[in-house]
């Protein structure tokens, strides 16, 4: 009788133990409209890198891995887009995402021509906050600081969705 009262009570902890692990991640997802994470890592001299910095400026905020085909097509796209609209506009932060930090440090000296600020999410914590579960995964927030959108992936029209996005916003008064 003892070891039923047991075994239910582990069965108990082990399904309360599963149902905070899922509402954890089901409050992490982040919706239009909210407020992201502040912290974003650091730079490639050590700074801290935070939205905050970044009022009043549109910030594209890009999770991507060395090994990931699409993501480094869209690398080179989103410096073009800063480029052409001027860091005063626009901020592109590419954050690396679950690689080792030997990785990180091999793919960061490859892209060191291009003019991105570039982070490290080893463990995938700030990953996580987002809500990221594939990559590349793509958010974009609003002068006001507010997600105004995203997405998983990167294909033959994400270019053009992306600019469409950025010059609604640039247009938006706020």
């Amino acid at each position: 009788m003892e070891s039923i009262i047991l075994n239910n009570r582990k069965r108990l902890f082990i399904f309360l133990l599963a149902l905070v692990a899922v509402n954890t991640n089901a409050m992490s997802k982040l919706d239009i409209g909210d407020i992201p994470p502040n912290y974003l890592g650091e730079n490639r001299e050590g700074v801290k890198v935070n939205l905050a910095d970044n009022k009043g400026k549109i910030v594209i905020i890009s999770f991507w891995a060395s090994w990931c085909a699409p993501c480094l097509k869209e690398l080179p796209i989103l410096e073009e887009i800063q480029t052409t609209l001027g860091k005063d506009k626009i901020q592109v932060v590419a954050v690396n995402f679950k690689e080792s930090r030997k990785q990180y440090r091999s793919i960061k000296k490859q892209l060191s021509a291009l003019a991105l600020t570039l982070t490290h999410d080893k463990r995938g914590n700030l990953g996580s906050k987002f809500g990221v579960e594939g990559i590349p995964h793509l958010f974009i927030v609003g002068k006001n600081g507010e997600l105004i959108y995203q997405s998983v992936g990167y294909g033959d029209s994400s270019r053009e969705k992306i600019v469409n996005i950025l010059n609604k916003e640039l247009s938006n008064k706020s």
